[in-house]
């Protein structure tokens, strides 16, 4: 009994919802996928009743700090695992600008080792990205570690990470960026991205046909260069407007669910003037996402604030990231955007994927791709994920309630 047959689901591909649908998986991969009519389920198939429900490709988290008292600087595995539960099949473990020159050197180290391990598990890592450290030290919560372009510290990172580099955010407007960019693209196809920044377009454009092709968690922590307008009454262009602008600029957006690190209809506006294909849903989840909070761990500058609890802050109340999990993130994307289920999946699972250049085996239900994929209600409650093939969670038989997972 080597083929799966998962049927009565509603599956989503990029474009359309094949309904009392059928998928066929063997070994890691799809062979078959359609509506039932068009199946002869064979007798010697495993069946899985999907009894009705979405069947959709894994997500895919590109910007990922940790998860579930882990972080993924310290342990990414953990991390990724922790994060199947809620639907995520790959990721990239996000190493950030509060490490300092030793801590960020050891990360990556640590990372490369992961990979050589070469475990089923190593898999769910897909990159490496790099948020910094070289930005500007006015933007983001933790900035005591944020340093000047070191020419010989990103020589040192990219000489031991190589091609596990797949995102680096940068801050073109401080002196080295480009240089930096220069130098690195000799290493990798490496997707830079604008972030804790207050870049103006003419130094942000300039970058892009040398790979800054994407917005870290647009709308946060970027900002406009303080020199003084033409005209009394006008005001400058920044990194958003030029993220909006440009065609060949791809943007992340966290969507938690009150709407605080992008307002709702700031995001109906990315998705209006960006278009579904270039959106990608991130969660910027900090160690303890996916854990349940208590009102006691709520700093006190925000006590009493309604629906904090997909929110992360620092002990003086600042916004750090996020407690998201991507099931989350996907369904507050939905409910702020008025967005459908299949266009829900391309920015949190086809898009990325695209963007990181691995589309031909992840990111959407075809034949011949990798079986990462997962089983999801209208609230995007998940109920199964399927690894390579496998099935490594089934909210029936885990300990992860029904309850805990929709709150």
């Amino acid at each position: 009994m080597d083929v799966i047959a998962i049927i009565n689901d509603q599956v989503i591909t990029p474009y359309e919802l094949i309904k009392d649908g059928v998928i066929l998986i063997k070994d890691s991969n799809i062979v078959a996928l359609g509506n039932k009519e068009e199946f002869e389920i064979l007798n010697d198939c495993q069946i899985i009743d999907a009894n009705g429900l979405f069947v959709g490709p894994g997500f895919i988290d590109i910007h990922n700090h940790g998860g579930g008292g882990y972080w993924a600087h310290e342990n990414p595995i953990a991390v990724a695992k922790y994060h199947m539960k809620f639907g995520t099949t790959g990721l990239l473990p996000t190493l950030a600008y509060f490490l300092n020159k030793d801590g960020l050197q050891k990360s990556v180290e640590l990372y490369v080792e992961t990979k050589k391990n070469n475990n089923k598990y190593s898999d769910l890592l897909l990159g490496i990205h790099l948020e910094g450290p070289f930005l500007n030290p006015k933007y983001g919560a933790i900035t005591s570690e944020i340093r000047k372009v070191d020419r010989e510290e990103y020589k040192k990172l990219l000489e031991i990470a190589g091609k596990h580099i797949k995102i680096w955010t940068i801050a073109p407007e401080m002196e080295g960026q480009e240089e930096l960019v220069k130098y690195a693209s000799t290493y990798n196809d490496i997707v830079f991205s604008v972030g804790h920044s207050e870049a103006t377009p003419e130094q942000i454009f300039p970058l892009v046909p040398k790979g800054l092709n994407l917005a870290c968690h647009f709308s946060n922590a970027t900002g406009v260069t303080p020199h003084p307008s033409r005209f009394d009454g006008t005001r400058e262009l920044g990194v958003d407007e030029a993220v909006l602008l440009h065609e060949n600029i791809k943007v992340e957006v966290i969507p938690d669910r009150a709407g605080i690190h992008v307002r709702p209809l700031m995001i109906q506006l990315l998705v209006k003037v960006k278009g579904i294909e270039k959106v990608i849903i991130i969660t910027d989840a900090m160690k303890d996402a996916g854990l349940e909070t208590k009102d006691e761990d709520t700093p006190e500058s925000i006590k009493g604030f309604k629906n904090y609890g997909d929110l992360n802050f620092t002990n003086e109340g600042e916004l750090n990231g996020s407690l998201l999990t991507m099931n989350k993130a996907v369904r507050n994307m939905m409910r702020h955007t008025g967005i459908n289920i299949i266009d829900a999946f391309r920015m949190a699972s086809t898009n990325p994927a695209r963007l990181l250049g691995l589309d031909s085996m992840l990111g959407s239900l075809e034949v011949g791709k990798k079986a990462n994929l997962i089983f999801v209600d209208e609230e995007m409650n998940v109920h199964r994920v399927f690894f390579q093939g496998e099935q490594i969670f089934n909210v029936n038989k885990d300990e992860v309630s029904k309850k805990e997972m929709a709150n």
